[in-house]
């Protein structure tokens, strides 16, 4: 039990009835909540929060947080400016400031955040003995696992997540930290021991309306929220990264950066050699050479090992525990993960629905493949829009055949979506165009895709990932790329 005027912020605007109350916990969905609750009433883009305190109050909520003080209630309804950023500080001062007991690493970045946080969350195990990640893929406590909502989960849960790992003795984590987390005050009360960017590219253009837009965000965590005596590791091969590191070190933040090439870096990789089933490098710390073995494939996959331990070396894990947390690292879900078959092709999974993403894939997939590239994708509905085009032009210049399909279409027609994926490869001179096919049905399209490929042939299926559901307008369906997949070339290798 806590009283509501000792989690409350300083800022209150207005308050009706007594403040000095007990809540027993807290909710920001009228729907689960309980009596003694505290209901923090958000706004939102389809409704306000406000129109559901008649629900809370009838459930038995003890006092409301708001924006707007709604008609009498009989409870103690507290007035606030900004409500979504007092659910950060409430959340903190409830759970007694959990985040200062534990050790904890962001994360932030258009891509290789996930990667990141899975080879992260393994230099953690072997350092601390056990160690929590929250991200896209899922939140894992250690001790159990729980479905993920948000890449970062609002502040309430967040907090609420961190005292449950601590309960269980679990002092030490990683989590992967969303501009959308940043522009919507998710991540505002959180203590971080470090924070670590990977990269900038285009994307979230449906919520970020420019990319300086999308950097400020970012940039937030490391200028703003970061505490003064945390470090931040930096990549700067590309030049967001590298006006990152600069705002870094001229506001005098203990500043690491590293580099794939750039040997100005503090930390950077060199006498790279890639496989099939992973790389080995020597990272340059600063004059020492540190040999690296990963089991991660594809040049992208460096970057997020040179992320992963620059950033456990900034909090004072030494090299030979980091060495030994990337190794045994594997696979990372939906993350380039192969699917085993006995057609003597490669068929792969990857979560790329980006540009950029997606021509690295692509990159990496053209390496390792014998014979032919066949590239499965599709684009979402309701989102970066700008994108479509610019994929499908990157999917026919790096691929030999293109099966263009539905992502989740969401509220868009998916026909309307491939039109729009189709016009980049058309854009193409048709000398250099490669065959593409247009397949609306995402199950039938990997089947294709999969029933032309020969041995020696690679299959890339993009954009989903670890992803378990296709989302239309009225409806999401059962959907895992790496399961229809296997199923595919099990029927495949039973016919053959």
């Amino acid at each position: 039990m806590n009283n509501l005027k000792s989690i409350l912020p300083k800022d209150i605007l207005e308050i009706s009835n007594d403040k000095d109350v007990q809540i027993s916990d807290i909710s920001f969905d009228s729907r689960t909540v309980k009596l003694g609750d505290l209901f923090v009433a958000l706004p939102g883009s389809k409704a306000d929060g406000t129109k559901f305190v008649p629900e809370a109050v009838a459930k038995g909520a003890a006092a409301v947080v708001c924006e707007s003080i709604p008609a009498k209630t009989g409870i103690p309804c507290v007035k606030l400016a900004n409500a979504r950023k007092a659910l950060s500080e409430i959340s903190s001062k409830f759970f007694d400031h959990p985040d200062k007991k534990a050790t904890i690493l962001g994360v932030t970045g258009t891509k290789g955040k996930t990667t990141t946080t899975y080879l992260i969350q393994s230099i953690l195990n072997n350092h601390f003995g056990m160690a929590f990640r929250f991200g896209t893929i899922e939140y894992d406590l250690w001790f159990e696992k729980r479905p993920t909502k948000n890449t970062t989960p609002e502040s309430l849960e967040l907090f609420r997540l961190i005292n449950d790992c601590l309960k269980r003795s679990v002092k030490a984590g990683v989590m992967e930290i969303s501009s959308h987390a940043l522009k919507t005050w998710r991540v505002e009360n959180i203590s971080l021991a470090a924070a670590g960017f990977s990269n900038l590219s285009f994307e979230h253009s449906e919520f970020h309306p420019t990319m300086e837009d999308y950097f400020q965000a970012k940039m937030r965590l490391f200028t703003e929220l970061l505490p003064e005596n945390a470090p931040a590791t930096i990549c700067i091969d590309d030049e967001w990264g590298v006006r990152l590191a600069k705002v870094c070190l001229e506001k005098g933040r203990k500043t690491f950066t590293f580099s794939l090439s750039d040997q100005a870096a503090n930390y950077f990789a060199w006498d790279v050699v890639l496989k099939n089933d992973g790389s080995t490098f020597n990272l340059d710390a600063r004059g020492k050479k540190i040999p690296v073995r990963l089991k991660l494939p594809g040049p992208f996959n460096l970057k997020n090992a040179l992320l992963a331990s620059v950033i456990s070396h900034s909090i004072g894990i030494d090299w030979e525990t980091i060495v030994d947390g990337l190794a045994k690292v594997s696979s990372v879900p939906g993350r380039f993960e192969s699917i085993p078959n006995k057609m003597g092709i490669m068929v792969v999974v990857d979560y790329a629905h980006s540009p950029d993403s997606l021509e690295n894939v692509l990159l990496a997939a053209r390496q390792m493949t014998k014979k032919r590239l066949i590239t499965v994708f599709g684009c979402g509905g309701d989102r970066s829009k700008e994108k479509r085009p610019l994929m499908g032009n990157i999917a026919a210049s790096h691929s030999d055949i293109v099966v263009i399909t539905s992502d989740n279409p969401r509220s868009e027609d998916p026909e309307k979506i491939i039109c729009e994926i189709s016009a980049g490869i058309e854009k193409l001179n048709p000398i250099d165009r490669p065959k593409y096919h247009r397949i609306v049905d995402r199950r039938s399209a990997i089947e294709a895709a999969i029933g032309m490929a020969n041995s020696g042939d690679f299959v890339l299926i993009a954009g989903k990932g670890h992803e378990t559901g296709q989302t239309f307008s009225d409806r999401t369906v059962p959907f895992d790329d790496r399961q229809v997949a296997a199923e595919i070339v099990g029927n495949v290798g039973k016919n053959s």
